[in-house]
């Protein structure tokens, strides 16, 4: 009896604990601290923060910036001629062939990445320039480690932001407890925290920003009749459709939206239907004029603006996509390496009644998104930790969790914190094998 007493007093007072620290908003920027040094960790033992198709979208943003051109001959040699101290492979395994029509060395990876760390890569060439006149003194030739500390650093604090973006959503519509829980949990337990400390060159980190945006955005204003701010909402779009092109497909939740209040609710009526066709076509051309930059860089790389130069891959299985295989997966499978989700899809099942319009879009748009990775010609992501392609759901995975925490019965509320401790240290074990190469892909 005594012994079951004092068990009872250490489960509450690890209970308390663990709540304690769940409760907390400055939680977020003590987490945001410590990511900026595991990515620090990363540098010291790589020298780089930059690999795999994170070199591709640095030769982006330093041949525009810095050389203020589309010509990557000398970015691609550069990296052709480093190699890793940690794994001693190249940088870049070969060098890219010209296009046979323009001549030009090809770079499919989009744009966005540009635009948005345009910041980050002056301050890391202001830091240059200044130091190079004291004692210290670093080459400004945009590859030297202040340029790719200052990128990598503003890719991790842009997908920080989305996390905040996550929070205050989270917070508008569950209150502060649960909206920080969620926020927190999806974050650590999922691959986003491994490609924001690990690989904060790769597109992920800033997928999973501008997705995270529009949706914050576009729950705001969806039934405001203020066309400034869909011409807003529709730039926004365009950052997120050259930032991934998947992503793109995230634009259509205006769509799905009045397509659910047309259906089911028959809210829009003949007499509404002149303001949203406006509404869309504000929304487009904003879109368009964003979207216009990568039409105009396909041109010149290509030859044409609807080329995007992912010669050789392609939706090879749009009738038969591999859906089970997206989630299970060894290589990338989603609920397998972050099981945290089956939460989250739970937890969007119960938005669905109370919530019917929100959920709707959210499941359609994920829908969406899983059909669009499955049929991809390379459905095991390559060098992937778990499924890097849908990082940019994580709003959605954020809401269904807080959903599902929100609906937990009172005699298993303080089970939840468990569980979601112990997510984020296997996702924490797993992300560490994965970066010393002891799971995963040997390369």
């Amino acid at each position: 009896m005594i012994l079951s007493i004092n068990n009872n007093k250490g489960k509450s007072k690890y209970t308390c604990i663990i709540k304690s620290i769940f409760s907390k908003p400055t939680l977020l920027i003590y987490l945001y601290i410590v990511c900026i040094f595991l990515m620090l960790g990363r540098f010291y033992v790589t020298n780089s923060v930059i690999s795999g198709d994170g070199v591709y979208y640095y030769v982006n943003i330093k041949s525009i910036l810095l050389d203020e051109d589309l010509n990557f001959k000398n970015d691609y040699e550069y990296f052709y001629n480093k190699t890793s101290p940690f794994t001693g492979n190249r940088k870049m395994p070969s060098i890219p062939n010209p296009d046979p029509i323009t001549n030009m060395l090809p770079n499919k990876y989009p744009i966005g990445n540009v635009i948005l760390l345009a910041p980050f890569f002056f301050i890391g060439h202001i830091t240059t320039l200044a130091l190079n006149q004291t004692a210290l003194i670093f080459p400004p030739d945009g590859f030297n480690s202040l340029y790719q500390l200052s990128v990598g650093l503003g890719s991790l604090s842009m997908a920080f932001l989305g996390i905040l973006l996550v929070y205050y959503l989270g917070k508008n519509i569950y209150g502060h407890s649960i909206a920080l829980i969620g926020s927190v949990v999806i974050w650590l337990a999922t691959p986003l925290i491994y490609y924001m400390t690990m690989e904060p060159l790769m597109s992920h980190s800033l997928s999973m920003f501008s997705v995270t945006l529009f949706v914050f955005i576009w729950y705001f204003i969806k039934d405001n009749r203020n066309l400034l701010q869909w011409a807003g909402l529709g730039i926004v779009g365009g950052m997120v459709s050259i930032t991934r092109y998947q992503d793109g497909l995230f634009l259509l939740i205006p769509l799905i939206d009045a397509a659910y209040l047309i259906i089911i609710e028959k809210r829009i009526s003949l007499s509404s239907i002149k303001y949203h066709v406006i509404k869309f076509c504000v929304f487009s051309l904003s879109f368009l004029a964003v979207f216009s930059i990568q039409l105009y860089v396909n041109k010149v790389l290509y030859g044409s603006p609807l080329k995007t130069g992912y010669i050789g891959e392609g939706f090879l299985f749009w009738d038969s996509p591999k859906l089970l295989y997206t989630l299970f997966s060894p290589q990338s499978g989603l609920l397998l390496w972050s099981p945290v989700l089956i939460l989250s899809f739970l937890g969007l099942g119960m938005l669905a009644k109370s919530h019917c319009r929100f959920a709707f879009v959210l499941i359609i748009s994920f829908l969406f998104q899983w059909y669009l990775v499955s049929s991809w010609s390379s459905v095991s992501q390559g060098d992937s930790f778990g499924n890097r392609m849908l990082i940019n759901s994580t709003v959605i995975f954020a809401v269904g969790l807080m959903e599902l925490i929100k609906n937990l019965k009172p005699n298993i509320q303080n089970m939840h914190y468990y569980l979601f401790s112990f997510l984020i240290i296997a996702n924490a074990v797993l992300a560490g094998l994965y970066s010393l190469r002891i799971i995963g892909n040997p390369y």
